[in-house]
């Protein structure tokens, strides 16, 4: 470090050098950015759980169950419908169908595709 300048600027510049990355931006701003994204991904991919937990949780509190009584009806146990209703990761096809039974409720499994012309949707009953 030059020795003209007062310690405090040498100590920024020093911490400067440090941070910054080899086109300009600071390791920091590039960690954020790479959190951003994985948190964007991560909230794509759990969405279609998020949503199943919300139906989950107000059926069930339509019909005045605990996690333990919706549990017993499905013959399971009340951690795999806590882990449903957290909304994190998927569940089988199988326990979907079961859910549903419990809840009183109707299940479909379909696939859609389309294009600009011509949407699709094809829906089985479960």
């Amino acid at each position: 470090m030059p020795l003209w300048l007062p310690k405090s600027v040498s100590q920024v510049l020093v911490k400067l050098r440090r941070d910054e990355g080899p086109v300009g931006s600071s390791v920091a701003e590039r960690a954020q950015a790479r959190a951003r994204a994985a948190y964007r991904e991560e909230s794509q991919r759990t969405a279609p759980y998020e949503q199943l937990a919300r139906v989950v949780i107000g059926r069930r509190a339509e019909l005045g169950f605990t996690q333990q009584e919706l549990a017993g009806r499905m013959g399971t146990s009340d951690a795999a419908i806590a882990r449903i209703e957290r909304g994190q990761r998927g569940t089988s096809g199988r326990m979907l169908g079961r859910l549903a039974a419990a809840l009183e409720i109707d299940s479909r499994i379909g696939f859609e595709h389309s294009s600009a012309e011509q949407p699709v949707s094809e829906i089985f009953a479960g």
